[in-house]
């Protein structure tokens, strides 16, 4: 069995006044956390009042089964066990080993007695030479919580021979104990960092091949995806990213935290933190939780409380927390759930019985799942935003019709027709195999926008086999592979002829609100100046300094847009993210394009952006653009005047993206907080540069 490593959970634990645990609280939190990026979980650690259920089996019995529920099993699991004598320590790992063959176990030194090294090198031989099960078995080396017992480097060496002993949590109170402790990192023994604010110290000490072998265990971690983002990060030895996700870290410790008294801060705020963030799903209210052990509980003052809700409210737009969503009060992905709510779906019925459900997948509009069927792998996608910035409908179901011919400009009574489609609340788009659609999507098994089947709009799609271009790319330079010149080069080609194949979809307006199509709209100047206008007016408000050139720089190419004379449908979001990918030995294939949300009737030269910002200008230096326009160029000419037009659309999505983070950074003032996130565009110089 693999030793535990890479971004460590310390679970807190929502129990009652009578010590039960909360079944619906500490579920949801760990499938929180798990969505959060942690590879593993200490449930009873320090900071789950390890020491308070040290004599409560059964208590540790529920919520490793909770646990083991919620995780699916996938993720490693340590639990506490912290006591006073060998023989308790003992017991209870045996009892728990039996039911329990998968998780692991921490132990402690003596909590309450101070005891000389020998002694605590006898304590820890006597447990570890009497146990009879294959479980791992790591220590916890923190002398200011275990009555001042620090496990010295000549003891963790004696006590090394014992195969079940397969790492240390060390506090990272000594610097010096805890090079040698890292000088034993191998594939059979791994180092956890205990100390949140020393994660970055922690990795400066271990050299980058053995980093894989070692662990931060995090108690913020029950809240926010930071700490495993430090992990990966320090994995990559990209330090500026390391240090400015340990001063995030820091910086959120001390506005979630409830720091007026020491003991129990942690506990105290981030139980406070996570309540807040769920509260409109909780059957039970927070004042009638108990929130730490009764030796703890401190009531939080009215100006903690604001400050860890404006933290947590501003983490959550910063997707530094992946929020849960739900379908009425319940999670979406428990089984039983999931069958008796699309029980009445008869096309998902004869999918056969549900065998595995992924998810959730991270979006901002949508709330994404997979779930394998016994006849079919499905993608469930609900859209779960209550502000959806575009036509509240189903896109797709108006897409299809165009994309396999059915409808098309030339279509009479088009407006009619469109019409039919957008009131209708309830159906399915299955392509014919002779009549495949332009461009590969997969079938719309079955949508609903009554929002009486669950409370949201959504849509069941199959599931196009691949994974998103991006993560092919982000994979081989991770990894430090070159990217082979040859295949990507095939398949950015490949993506411009896709593209190009969608631009052959001609309408003979633009529309950029799709349930118009048919009907007279603006023309694509008013609709170009309009949204230019409002962009203008927000940098004028976040006093930008370019604006008269900007509008010179469009009055002075407007004709080009106004001369447009064809018009194209287009995707409007076409970057690496949203086209999926399955590699095979000699090539890549493009298996499909997913996310329509923002589709429209426009210029072809608007879906040239987010591809060339988002996907091709990391890639720079392979000069795979040019592949790309080499493939579009197969079904349209790309001349001056359309590079021109790429141009002004670019400059108008820039200065989007430039108010958006002139509002993050107002927001980031208003609140206090640094704003330290690196940015993969610097949209201001990109700007200046367009301009200059």
């Amino acid at each position: 069995m693999q030793t535990i490593s890479g971004a460590i959970c310390d679970t807190v634990t929502f129990y009652e006044k009578d010590f039960e645990i909360n079944e619906e609280l500490n579920s949801l939190l760990i499938r929180h956390i798990l969505t959060n990026g942690a590879d593993s979980l200490i449930l009873f650690g320090n900071t789950g009042e390890g020491i308070l259920f040290s004599d409560k089996l059964d208590k540790k019995i529920k919520l490793i089964n909770l646990a083991l529920e919620a995780s699916g099993g996938k993720n490693p699991i340590m639990v506490g066990v912290y006591s006073n004598e060998v023989e308790n320590s003992i017991d209870q790992m045996e009892d728990l080993a039996k039911r329990f063959n998968d998780i692991n176990f921490m132990i402690s030194p003596p909590i309450s007695e101070k005891i000389s090294n020998e002694s605590l090198k006898l304590y820890f031989e006597n447990i570890l030479g009497a146990i009879n099960f294959k479980n791992q078995i790591y220590l916890h080396n923190n002398p200011d919580q275990f009555a001042g017992n620090e496990i010295e480097p000549e003891i963790l060496n004696y006590l090394r021979d014992f195969p079940n002993l397969k790492g240390l949590n060390d506090s990272f109170y000594n610097i010096k104990n805890c090079k040698f402790y890292i000088q034993l990192l191998n594939d059979d023994f791994s180092v956890h960092c205990g100390m949140e604010d020393s994660f970055q110290n922690f990795f400066q000490l271990i050299s980058l091949e053995e980093r894989r072998f070692s662990g931060i265990v995090s108690s913020i971690g029950n809240l926010v995806n930071l700490s495993s983002k430090l992990y990966y990060f320090a994995l990559e030895d990209k330090i500026l990213e390391v240090h400015q996700l340990q001063d995030q870290i820091n910086d959120i410790r001390n506005k979630i935290y409830d720091i007026k008294i020491n003991e129990g801060k942690e506990r105290r705020g981030l139980k406070y933190a996570f309540l807040h963030l769920y509260k409109e799903r909780l059957k039970t209210p927070i004042k009638e939780i108990s929130i730490i052990s009764p030796k703890r509980q401190i009531d939080l003052d009215e100006i903690t409380k604001g400050r860890i809700e404006a933290t947590v409210n501003y983490l959550v737009n910063q997707k530094q927390i992946y929020q849960l969503y739900f379908l009425g009060k319940k999670e979406l992905y428990q089984f039983k759930e999931i069958i008796k709510t699309f029980s009445n779906v008869d096309v998902l019925i004869e999918q056969g019985k549900i065998k595995k459900i992924i998810g959730p997948f991270d979006a901002t509009i949508n709330t994404i799942y997979r779930v394998n069927f016994e006849n079919n792998h499905l993608i469930f996608r609900f859209r779960t935003c209550e502000n959806f910035p575009f036509e509240n409908i189903v896109k797709e179901k108006l897409l299809y019709p165009f994309l396999d011919g059915t409808l098309s400009g030339d279509t009479d009574n088009l407006t009619g027709q469109v019409n039919s489609i957008v009131s209708s609340k309830m159906g399915a788009y299955i392509f014919h195999k002779d009549k495949p659609p332009i461009v590969s999507v997969g079938n719309l098994i079955y949508y609903d926008e009554t929002k009486e089947t669950v409370p949201y709009i959504f849509t069941v799609q199959d599931y196009i086999h691949g994974k998103p271009l991006l993560w092919y790319l982000k994979q081989y330079l991770n990894e430090g592979i070159t990217l082979r010149k040859t295949k990507f080069l095939n398949l950015f080609k490949d993506l411009g002829m896709v593209l190009g194949k969608l631009h052959n979809i001609n309408f003979e307006s633009p529309y950029e609100n799709v349930k118009d199509i048919g009907k007279k709209k603006d023309s694509l100047l008013e609709i170009f100046d309009k949204k230019l206008e409002n962009q203008i007016q927000e940098a004028k408000r976040h006093k930008f300094e370019f604006i008269k050139e900007i509008r010179d720089y469009f009055r002075d190419n407007e004709a080009l847009i106004e001369d447009q004379i064809d018009f194209a449908l287009i995707h409007n979001d076409f970057q690496g993210q949203n086209i999926i990918v399955k590699e095979e030995t000699a090539n890549f294939l493009v298996n499909g394009l997913i996310d329509f949300d923002d589709w429209c009737v426009g210029c072809r030269a608007q879906d040239f952006v987010k591809i060339e910002y988002l996907t091709l200008k990391n890639l720079e230096k392979y000069n795979f653009i040019d592949a790309f326009y080499e493939g579009y160029s197969k079904y349209h000419a790309i001349n001056k005047d359309f590079l021109k037009k790429i141009e002004l659309y670019k400059l108008l999505w820039l200065l989007k993206e430039l108010n958006n983070e002139f509002d993050i950074k107002s927001r980031n003032e208003q609140l206090k907080l640094k704003h330290t996130f690196p940015l993969t565009i610097d949209y201001e110089n990109e700007i200046r540069r367009l301009l200059f």
